[in-house]
């Protein structure tokens, strides 16, 4: 089962036929792999995209962070532990696998640094990490009636980096 998940407006949706190529040469190069996964798109840009993808190889950013109000409304299945993710660069194109060690939820007025600490270091200070959000959040949300207010839930995704896929 594969899930294409747009986080927001501006990434471009990946082509499923080049995704079901680089879930075949994951699938060689990752033997673990199964058959269900997910795909996404992050990043507000092509430029902070790049560098996304960068900390997540690095290990330095170590989970994502999801809004259980736009999975409703666009009829997504909730993550569980152990999924497997394709993150997409921001044109759409698949470069690495992370799989979910956990999945749990708060709500936006209770990040604290135990959570923004797992994001990239740019962002990983409170003080950065929740105007940031508030103010990402709100241009995806406007789509849907919403915004981003201290008690919207949030879901947390602590990751493992499985790899690139070459």
């Amino acid at each position: 089962m594969t899930h294409f998940i747009l986080i927001a407006d501006g990434p471009a949706l990946p082509d499923p036929t080049e995704i079901d190529r680089f879930w075949a040469r994951a699938r060689d190069q990752f033997s673990e792999l199964e058959n269900d996964y997910q795909v996404r798109s992050l990043g507000i840009d092509a430029e902070t995209t790049t560098q996304i993808l960068e900390h997540i190889k690095t290990r330095d950013k170590v989970a994502t962070f999801s809004l259980p109000w736009v999975i409703e409304a666009n009829g997504f299945p909730y993550s569980e532990p152990g999924t497997p993710i394709v993150l997409c660069d921001y044109v759409g194109t698949p470069h690495l696998i992370v799989r979910l060690t956990d999945v749990r939820e708060t709500t936006f007025g209770d990040i604290s640094y135990a959570e923004s600490s797992l994001d990239g270091p740019p962002v990983q200070d409170p003080e950065v990490w929740i105007p940031l959000h508030r103010q990402y959040w709100n241009g995806l949300l406007a789509a849907y009636g919403r915004e981003c207010t201290d008690d919207m839930p949030v879901i947390i995704e602590p990751f493992n980096y499985v790899g690139e896929v070459t």
